[in-house]
Formats: C-alpha cells, sequence, structure tokens
C-alpha cells in the first residue's frame, strides 16, 4: 500500500489524523483516521474511580472512488467529534526521496 494523502482534521471536539492509502495506480482506496478529543466533560462526580469515559475516535473505510472515500470519512469523523473547523492537507508530494 502507497500513502496517498495525509490530513490533519481539527473539529469542535476533537484533533484527528487521516490517512489514505492505495493498493494499485488509481485505486482501490482505504482510509483510517484516528483522533484525540482534549475536551472532557464530567457532569457528576461518581463514588468509582474511573474517568470520564473517552468515546471511540478511530475508524477505517475502503472505496475504489477517492472523492467518496473522503466525504465518507469526513461524515464519520463528523459524527464523532462534531463539526468540522479545519482540514490541513500535510502530504509528503515528494515521494522520490523515499
Amino acid at each position: 500500500m502507497r500513502p496517498v494523502s495525509t490530513y490533519i482534521i481539527e473539529t469542535d471536539n476533537a484533533l484527528f489524523t487521516l490517512v489514505v492509502t492505495e493498493t494499485d495506480e488509481g485505486g482501490p482506496y482505504s482510509a483510517s483516521y484516528i483522533g484525540t478529543s482534549p475536551k472532557f466533560e464530567q457532569t457528576e462526580i461518581d463514588d468509582d474511580d474511573s474517568g470520564p469515559a473517552q468515546e471511540d475516535l478511530e475508524g477505517k473505510l475502503e472505496d475504489a472512488d477517492f472523492d467518496a472515500l473522503l466525504a465518507a470519512c469526513h461524515r464519520e469523523i463528523v459524527e464523532r467529534g462534531g463539526e468540522i473547523v479545519s482540514i490541513e492537507d500535510i502530504s509528503d508530494d515528494d515521494d522520490e526521496e523515499r
């Protein structure tokens, strides 16, 4: 698998890294993302020692169409982290050094 694109996605409640890879030239594509949530809400203090529950902020998707795959990832990220605030493409376009 060859990395195609890497993005940092900031939402209202979390920060995600999204990596898209392709198995062959032109697809199919696979994407995986992982997010961390810096905002924790604790509505009441329990007697147990457990901390605030952390939501599952990881996911994997596949699609033959690159744009459809990105759109599906964005939908899942919004569901898990809130509205998207910014997307930064941090892909390394200089593959010749690898």
